[in-house]
């Protein structure tokens, strides 16, 4: 097993990968199917409802240059270690580029500094991927963007909001949230929330009489790429398609330019690098929620 595949994917727990074989995929985003009718004369066929959503690839790498000398002179390893590390490298980047997705998830077009600099990160239907006025068709106008602390309460409203979302032909869409996503400073306040039995915002005088409703209901997720200290939020990813979408054009590879190069040869400098060739977007803004607290 490499170390590639050894590694850890967190990112797996909310994006689905999906292979690509051009410069950019161009996703024929399809409505829902319509309602059973009775059938009294003839059948009614309808069309779809059909967005076109375009996600370009983009190239990333990380790359390393040692001295020759350091190599030949080397006794335990590790300058070996280093360039194997490379390779566990492309799989952060891919925890990376999914989970600083997200806080980018109130925008159009990536924030300034980030790995989406300048970049359209818009959902599908041309909006944030988190917003107050997603609608399609007979969906009416939803909101997945709140901006409640996280508690009892809020969880409970975020669920209820989520379970209400509907499709383009005005049927429930069947979102059931089962993950909330959180930065380190709320790990413990989301585990308490989740998996106390007892109701934890009752206190200490009446907790053990109050049962805790989201009790194991969701999973939680902390990740540490999330630097925002209050927001959080809740994805439904047991569809198809998860809430976000990572476009694999090319596989990470590990390459390298030592012995016999003309680096080598000139200016004594071995190279060893990995890049990939892929993008980050979203897909179905039904499946996620964010609470933005200010």
């Amino acid at each position: 097993m490499t170390s590639f595949e050894a590694a850890e994917k967190q990112y797996l727990n909310i994006a689905t990968e999906i292979k690509s074989t051009k410069s950019e995929e161009t996703y024929p985003w399809l409505g829902a199917v319509p309602k059973m009718r009775e059938w009294k004369d003839e059948r009614t066929p309808q069309g779809l409802l059909e967005h076109n959503f375009t996600v370009p690839n983009r190239d990333f790498e990380a790359s390393i240059a040692v001295d020759r000398n350091a190599i030949e002179d080397e006794q335990y390893g590790q300058i070996e270690i280093r360039t194997k590390e490379l390779s566990v490298e492309a799989v952060r980047f891919f925890d990376e580029l999914v989970y600083t997705l997200i806080p980018e998830g109130v925008n159009t077009t990536g924030s300034a500094g980030s790995l989406f600099d300048g970049k359209t990160v818009s959902c599908y239907d041309g909006k944030a991927f988190f917003a107050t006025n997603h609608s399609e068709g007979n969906s009416g106008t939803h909101s997945n963007k709140g901006s409640t602390a996280l508690s009892v309460s809020a969880l409970q409203s975020a669920i209820t909001v989520m379970r209400k979302f509907k499709t383009d032909q005005g049927k429930p869409a069947g979102v059931r949230p089962n993950i909330i996503v959180v930065p380190p400073d709320l790990e413990w306040t989301a585990k308490k929330l989740i998996n106390s039995p007892a109701d934890p915002s009752e206190g200490t005088t009446t907790a053990f009489n109050a049962v805790n409703t989201i009790y194991k209901g969701l999973t939680v997720v902390v990740n540490d790429y999330l630097t925002d200290t209050n927001n959080w939020y809740l994805f439904d990813t047991r569809s198809v398609v998860k809430p976000i979408i990572l476009q694999l054009r090319k596989a990470p590879m590990f390459s390298q330019l030592t012995d016999g190069t003309e680096s080598e040869f000139m200016r004594k400098k071995l190279y060893f690098g990995v890049d990939w060739r892929g993008a980050a977007a979203f897909g179905d803004w039904r499946r996620g929620y964010a609470s933005i607290v200010t």
